[in-house]
């Protein structure tokens, strides 16, 4: 019995006693919203968090809950594993690699992916043949990573066991890069495409190249989702579509920009419009039916975390054989798409 399932289990388990007992689970009037933080980094893939707190979308469905903001997806693995954070966004290669660790990860909803954000990039003049043996810097050492990487290197008959991969946080690697130390490296935007303007250096590939290479996710830890009424995850998940649909509104846009730069890309410089919709352009934010087709059993999700367990399998990686169900619990997010769908205000 996976961890998923258990999970799920119980959370029937739960509602119908408590159904049993007070005839139905709505929150009493003038409770208090129970609180949640939700982990992120500078990505524009995950704007929709600051958009669904600054605009008040999850307090609307009842919840509190903060967005934390982190310079390094290294350490939101370290804020989770530590109870500081309820859920995170991360790739979902990335989860892979934690469950391949002997954690209990549950991803709850694929929300959107890479597409261009995340680059391969070289110092000029340099041959990846004759690098064979050499570092490649990665922000994670991962699946995610990895996978992304092995699909560009089998372009050129190449495999990512032929290079020692090194993990170093972006804003580091940038810096590696752009005095020579590390001429290779596996970085997303903006700080790849600042390693290209510090560093000259040339993009081999981007994530747009393998379309849907690199999908991302919403997810949390078994034995804290046992502890989260299925309701509030529910909303969370909710709070986020609500969120995409207001960002696809071009009359929100100067309001959005306002968010990017204050919010998502707090400790940057301020950009421009053309910056902005070029970091936006990287991403690919699924709406309600992308998100039906890539969350649903046997949709595209599913098949990313087969192909990746293929590529761990052919490499030697795979240090724990998984089903997708494993890793992935669809239920609630397919619950909170269906209501969606019935109460969206028609066309």
């Amino acid at each position: 019995m996976t961890s998923a399932f258990r999970f799920r289990l119980r959370a029937l388990l739960f509602c119908a006693v408590f159904i049993g007992l007070y005839g139905t689970p709505l929150a009493a009037p003038g409770a208090e919203p129970r609180r949640y933080r939700i982990a992120t980094v500078a990505w524009a893939g995950w704007s929709p968090l600051h958009v669904a707190h600054e605009k008040g979308l999850w307090e609307r469905l009842g919840l509190d809950v903060e967005v934390v903001d982190y310079d390094d997806p290294i350490v939101i693995l370290e804020a989770m594993e530590a109870g500081r954070i309820d859920f995170a966004m991360d790739m979902a290669g990335s989860l892979v690699g934690v469950y391949m660790d002997g954690m209990p990860v549950v991803a709850l909803a694929e929300t959107n992916w890479s597409h261009g954000g995340d680059r391969i990039i070289v110092r000029p003049g340099l041959s990846l043949r004759s690098h064979v043996g050499e570092a490649v810097g990665v922000f994670l050492n991962r699946p995610s990573c990895l996978y992304f990487l092995h699909l560009f290197l089998e372009t050129r008959h190449l495999s990512v066991s032929d290079y020692r991969t090194v993990e170093i946080n972006p804003e580091d690697m940038t810096a590696q890069f752009a005095v020579g130390r590390l001429p290779v490296i596996v970085s997303y935007d903006p700080w790849a495409r600042e390693a290209m303007r510090r560093g000259n250096g040339v993009c081999l590939a981007t994530s747009r190249d393998f379309e849907g290479c690199i999908p991302e996710c919403l997810w949390t830890y078994a034995d804290r989702l046992e502890t989260i009424p299925p309701e509030d995850v529910r909303k969370v998940i909710q709070g986020w579509i609500h969120a995409v649909r207001w960002i696809r509104d071009p009359d929100h846009w100067p309001a959005y920009r306002d968010i990017l730069n204050r919010r998502t890309f707090r400790t940057r410089a301020p950009y421009d419009d053309p910056e902005l919709r070029g970091l936006l352009g990287g991403v690919k934010i699924h709406d309600p039916d992308e998100l039906f087709e890539r969350n649903r059993t046997g949709g595209g999700l599913y098949g990313y975390l087969r192909s990746v367990r293929t590529f761990l399998r052919d490499e030697g990686r795979l240090r724990r054989p998984y089903e997708v169900e494993d890793i992935f619990d669809n239920g609630i997010v397919m619950e909170a798409l269906a209501l969606e769908r019935e109460t969206a205000p028609r066309e």
